[in-house]
């Protein structure tokens, strides 16, 4: 069972070092904290910016613990000034955290929310990228516990890290995630923060909270199903200004059964706007003018939050970043996926297989994200030129074997299509039908051992997707779905690499933190 984290003991503060400091620091802080005051309001980024010698005392703080084996990844020298951050909030119920929302009834924590924050080496801008927790993905090896004891790698949904690695004792649970990212993108994690419910309520209290705009009432009440508790309690009306307080603010980030049936997507656009709603007020005059209310939020986060050792330094790069690049410098999304085609169990997540591995190229490498443009008069590195969106092929179809289903209405489909493949040089197993004619994707489903052979079969059938499926083994099978266009050539050379034409990189979604949205 796992250990939830816990928020330490407020300390009195020490003897020495922890007098306010004199007016122009506090100038300073203000200037430093402008905008990372607003993402601390979700995920604990800013506290630590304030006078550090005062209030680390009020911070738990533990290593980065990295399994035996596990290769960390390094940036490219474009991009070793950029600075990763990754943010997690906790969704453990011990203590006052169980308040409303289960207590013990539900056992261990996971990450309820987790933000990949991103700052430009050229202070050109921040991203802020969303994580599905219903991510289904392979979680890496991970240390639980002294002596370097690790776990089993294993294929779950993607807030399971966390719990995974706090099972024998929590602080091992954000090195878990944090190598689980690294994994799963090939990003560098330079440093990770951790708040939980509680700490999260008395952040936004002490900020004043914020006024949004709500287009419909939203209720998400609690309800018993089973022994297992559903709902937030959020109660927001509609208004174009509504005021939301902590428990409500934290009812929001967490409001999902009886809004969207269970679903994490929605939950983290009403995630993403409040976000930049937090940030538009801190970038305000209302909130610099209160350097008391201000002193009062940093103590409250400081108290809440969990943290690798982040250095004073590091955090005023960090703040001092974001508030040179303002609201409109500041950009939120969530990883592209996929979620509409048949066969996915309910809730779960896929990871767009052409477009997330665009973006995690943009994060390392330091460029702006494709779709978007830098900020006006930022020297941001140029955009990349047109690259290929798929990883290089290298198993010829000479050495694959493919079954063919046909997931459509149209008869006779799945033998025209296998007829094709095997004049492209592919073997045919099996052809038939799929379980039901309802697949508007044509699907590549395979095993662990199959990953390069789909890669190559998917380049052939363009348009298709790869599904990952534990269950497949060295099997791979082709599903028809409605949008099947052709099957093309693909040309494998002697080096075991493609040379398709380049395409350009794919579109990436998303919003600016300076743009006003609605809830919904």
């Amino acid at each position: 069972m796992t250990t939830p984290l816990a928020s330490p003991e407020s300390p009195t503060p020490p003897a020495s070092g922890g007098q306010p400091p004199r007016h122009s620091r506090r100038r300073r802080i203000l200037k430093w904290t402008s905008i990372a005051v607003a993402i601390v309001l979700v995920l604990g980024v800013g506290g630590a910016v304030a006078d550090y010698y005062y209030i680390n005392s009020k911070l738990t703080v533990v290593p980065r613990y990295t399994a035996k084996g596990f290769k960390q990844p390094t940036k490219p020298p474009t991009a070793t000034k950029a600075e990763n951050f990754l943010l997690i909030g906790s969704d453990s119920r011990a203590g006052a955290n169980g308040k409303g929302t289960g207590g013990a009834k539900i056992a261990g924590a996971r990450s309820d929310t987790t933000i990949i924050l991103h700052i430009s080496a050229n202070n050109s801008g921040a991203t802020l990228i969303s994580i599905p927790r219903d991510s289904y993905v392979k979680i890496p090896s991970c240390v639980i516990g002294p002596g370097n004891k690790q776990s089993q790698p294993e294929q779950e949904k993607f807030n399971a890290a966390f719990s995974i690695g706090g099972q024998l004792d929590a602080k091992y649970a954000p090195s878990c995630t944090a190598e689980a990212i690294e994994s799963l993108t090939g990003i560098k994690i330079d440093h990770f923060l951790v708040v939980d419910f509680t700490g999260f309520e008395k952040m936004v209290d002490a900020l004043g909270g914020v006024k949004m705009c709500v287009a419909k009432p939203l209720d998400d009440p609690i309800v018993d199903v089973d022994g297992a508790y559903h709902g937030s309690d959020l109660k927001l009306p509609a208004g174009k200004s509504v005021e939301i307080d902590g428990s409500q603010a934290l009812a929001l980030m967490r409001a999902r059964y009886n809004l969207d049936g269970g679903g994490d997507l929605p939950r983290i656009k009403r995630q993403q706007e409040f976000i930049g709603a937090m940030i538009r007020k801190a970038t305000s005059s209302g909130l610099l003018v209160h350097p008391l209310r201000l002193q009062h939020f940093l103590l409250a986060a400081a108290s809440s939050l969990t943290t690798d050792g982040i250095s004073l330094g590091t955090m005023r790069k960090l703040a001092d970043a974001l508030h040179n690049v303002g609201a409109g410098g500041v950009r939120l999304l969530t990883v592209p996926n996929l979620t509409s085609y048949p066969g996915m169990p309910y809730g779960d997540v896929e990871w767009d297989p052409s477009k997330a591995p665009a973006l995690w190229k943009a994060i390392k490498d330091d460029t702006p994200i494709p779709g978007t443009k830098p900020k006006p008069g930022a020297s941001a590195s140029p955009s990349p030129t047109p690259t290929v969106s798929t990883p290089p092929l290298t198993v010829a179809p000479s050495n694959i074997t493919i079954n063919v289903e046909n997931g459509t209405t149209q008869r006779g489909i799945a033998h025209t299509v296998a007829t094709k493949l095997e004049a492209q040089g592919f073997h045919i197993g099996t052809v038939g039908d799929a379980p039901n004619e309802n697949y508007t994707s044509t699907i590549v489903k395979y095993g662990s051992t199959k990953v390069q052979s789909s890669q190559t079969v998917a380049e052939s059938v363009p348009g298709s997707v790869r599904k990952a499926d534990p269950a497949a083994g060295s099997v791979i099978t082709l599903i028809i779905g409605s949008d099947f266009t052709k099957v093309v050539h693909v040309t494998i050379s002697s080096g075991g690499s493609t040379s398709p034409t380049p395409t350009a990189t794919p579109s990436i979604s998303s919003i600016s933190a300076a743009k006003p949205g609605c809830l919904s």
